[in-house]
């Protein structure tokens, strides 16, 4: 039988190190990407449109599923960090900051954040028909 100390011991270091890994695996673990609304308003001149204004943070390795928005221009600006956005059919394209790029009516996309330890900011401006939804997830 071994001495309570050496027990003691084996206890403390197999929790410690057990404690460790749930830490390890929690830091690793992406968050959600929020979506902050920043701004909506009618479009001038153009009663069935409105003017949408977000502002997305992607948390270190998180991503927004496969989605469309339905007869919308999207134009996305990186504050900070860098964005790599999928077109369904298409290369992958990483933006960073102070890059922008337009993703047209109907195309399936997603956006992800690579990075290990820094977030993305991404500023999105959508016009949009009015009795259209914002997204609307799809499969590629």
């Amino acid at each position: 039988m071994m001495p309570t100390k050496a027990v003691i011991t084996v206890i403390v270091v197999a929790s410690v190190v057990g404690l460790a890994l749930l830490i390890e695996r929690q830091a690793e673990a992406p968050g959600e990407v929020t979506a902050e609304q920043l701004f909506v308003s009618d479009l001038a001149g153009e009663p069935d449109k409105e003017l949408n204004v977000q502002l997305n943070t992607f948390p270190p390795g998180s991503s927004v599923l496969w989605h469309v928005h339905p007869d919308a221009h999207e134009f996305d600006y990186v504050l900070e960090g860098t964005l790599t956005l999928l077109r369904e059919g298409q290369n992958s394209r990483s933006l960073k900051q102070g890059e922008a790029d337009y993703v047209a009516p109907n195309v399936i996309h997603r956006g992800l954040n690579l990075s290990r330890t820094q977030r993305a900011k991404v500023l999105t401006v959508r016009v949009k028909p009015k009795s259209a939804p914002l997204t609307t997830e799809v499969r590629p």
